[in-house]
Parts: C-alpha cells; sequence; structure tokens
C-alpha cells in the first residue's frame, strides 16, 4: 500500500462542533413570520354563514388577514363563509367580513389519566366580498 492520494479527490477534513453552533445562531436570528406581531390571541364567539348553512365557533388567533375557529365540523376547503365578530359585552357591536377556509385541523391529545381528547377547527383567509351575482366561476 502506498501513501499517496489520488489528485482528484480532495484531503479528508475533519468535523468540528463549529458548524452545529453557527446553525443554533442562524436559527436564532430568524425573525418571526410577519403575520405574528399583529396576531390577537384572544378566544372569541364567531358565526359563520355560507352555501352548506350556518354555524357558530370559537375564534383564536386572529390577524388582519384571517384567523383560526375551532369548529364540530370543520368545513370543506374553498368554503366562502360570511364571519360576524360581536362584542365581547354582549352588546349590538359587530362586524361580518367574508373569508374563504384555506385549511382543516384535526388535533388528538391527552387529558391525563388516558382519557383523550380533541380539537377541529379551520383556517380562514379575508377576502374581498363577491359583487352582487358574481358565482365565483370562470366564464368560458
Amino acid at each position: 500500500m502506498s501513501s499517496r492520494t489520488e489528485p482528484s479527490k480532495p484531503p479528508a477534513t475533519t468535523r468540528s462542533a463549529e458548524p452545529k453552533d453557527a446553525a443554533r445562531a442562524k436559527r436564532a436570528r430568524v425573525p418571526p413570520p410577519a403575520n405574528r406581531e399583529g396576531r390577537f390571541d384572544k378566544a372569541f364567539s364567531v358565526w359563520m354563514d355560507g352555501e352548506r348553512g350556518a354555524c357558530s365557533g370559537v375564534g383564536r388567533n386572529i390577524t388582519e388577514t384571517g384567523l383560526f375557529v375551532e369548529t364540530r365540523e370543520p368545513l370543506p376547503l374553498g368554503t366562502r363563509v360570511r364571519v360576524t365578530f360581536t362584542a365581547p359585552s354582549g352588546g349590538s357591536t359587530e362586524m361580518t367580513m367574508e373569508a374563504e377556509v384555506r385549511y382543516q385541523c384535526f388535533i388528538n391529545f391527552g387529558k391525563g389519566e388516558g382519557k383523550r381528547t380533541g380539537l377541529r377547527g379551520i383556517g380562514l383567509k379575508f377576502v374581498a366580498p363577491r359583487q352582487q351575482g358574481d358565482r365565483g366561476g370562470t366564464v368560458h
């Protein structure tokens, strides 16, 4: 055997702990998603009304672009709904916005003593209201 190295292969190098530390530092500098700063993390009642009927839910994590709503039966993806928020004090103040279902969420978790429970919900993105007579399809 000879101790020569082949000219086409680079010499072997040893790995140090430095790249791992550099990767950690890089992850620590990554800014949070843009919508995290404007997130309002409170639970509040919402009413949703669409082509499939009406239902209620618990709104959470509202931002200027959308919100998460806990529901008993998540609506299908792409469904458009009118979301009505009422004042927490039960007054007559309310606001209605149009939104589209962007994702569905099913989370199962343990509650202790072997009991399991779950959470269902939908992610809604606020959209511009459709004009009267607009069916939302493409005309050919």
